[in-house]
């Protein structure tokens, strides 16, 4: 395990699952995924979650992940496990086994088997921060029971360990404010998601990161490194040309983003999962506004 990054801070990239054409898993191109997440300059690797089809995966197969997301990223930065499951025990199972193989902190969402009410959550939160002694991020994504800022408020002190939120929220931004203003010492971070398309207004709010999907992983990082060092202008300036492109970020995009950077062999999805690229007019954008961005993309292929 890494030493304590803390707080946890930066651009925490989320790798794709990639799949064989088959729908096994293609572990060479795992590997590659998690090299170039950590190459591109992620401050900190996130896996697996919804970014990397965590629904579709076995049990055995988000524990071998997790194993080797820690193997191969090597504590060059933090790894934080996804560990979201369908009942409260599954995910403090993941939860454990993700401790005992070396990641740095777990992240969850509450568990969707049924409807949840506030309470449940409560409990589930207080369960899962007792069974494990690394910190623990709540994903606060507004398809499970989106807590108010009250509640992770009082959570984040009431559970010495749960010291992070992805806020995911329908007004993540104001959300994310209301959470550092109400937990005050309590929160040790705040992290946008969205594919990072509000960076620039999450960094200047006081959010320690964002957590998207690493297919830009070093355009974000960038970005991110300049805002830190106190050029905004310049950080502006390469925002706003990777922002038309991000705006397009649906699972099939990202995953043709990393087949044609070369970091995964191809974008192949496991079913069910269901999600359908662009028609030929959406490609042609894309293909026009990664022409255009190309040149920010600072990893190459060796």
């Amino acid at each position: 395990m890494t030493a304590q990054h803390v707080p946890f801070r930066g651009i925490y990239g989320i790798p794709v699952t990639p799949f064989n054409e088959d729908e096994t898993i293609d572990w060479k191109s795992m590997e590659s995924v998690l090299h170039f997440t950590v190459e591109a300059g992620c401050h900190g690797v996130v896996m697996p979650v919804m970014v990397s089809e965590f629904q579709v995966l076995t049990d055995d197969e988000r524990r071998q992940i997790v194993e080797t997301t820690v193997r191969v990223v090597a504590g060059r930065v933090p790894v934080v496990a996804g560990v979201t499951g369908i009942a409260n025990a599954h995910s403090i199972g993941m939860a454990k086994h993700a401790e005992d193989a070396g990641a740095d902190a777990v992240i969850a969402m509450p568990p969707h088997s049924k409807p949840t009410t506030e309470a449940e959550v409560l409990r589930f939160f207080h369960e899962l921060g007792a069974a494990v002694d690394i910190p623990v991020f709540v994903q606060n994504f507004g398809g499970a029971y989106a807590m108010p800022t009250d509640t992770l408020a009082q959570l984040s002190h009431d559970v010495p360990n749960l010291s992070y939120v992805k806020e995911e929220g329908s007004d993540p931004l104001q959300a994310a404010t209301r959470i550092i203003e109400a937990a005050g010492d309590d929160i040790l971070g705040v992290m946008g998601g969205f594919g990072a398309r509000m960076l620039l207004d999450e960094w200047r709010r006081g959010e320690a990161g964002n957590m998207p999907s690493s297919h830009y992983g070093d355009v974000h990082s960038n970005i991110w490194n300049l805002l830190e060092a106190g050029d905004e202008e310049g950080a502006r300036a390469m925002y706003q040309r990777i922002l038309p492109l991000v705006l397009h970020d649906d699972l099939p995009v990202l995953k043709e983003i990393f087949v044609r950077r070369g970091i995964i062999a191809n974008s192949t999805m496991r079913s069910p999962y269901g999600i359908h690229g662009p028609d030929k007019h959406g490609w042609a954008e894309i293909d026009y506004l990664y022409e255009r961005a190309s040149d920010l993309f600072t990893w190459k292929k060796s």
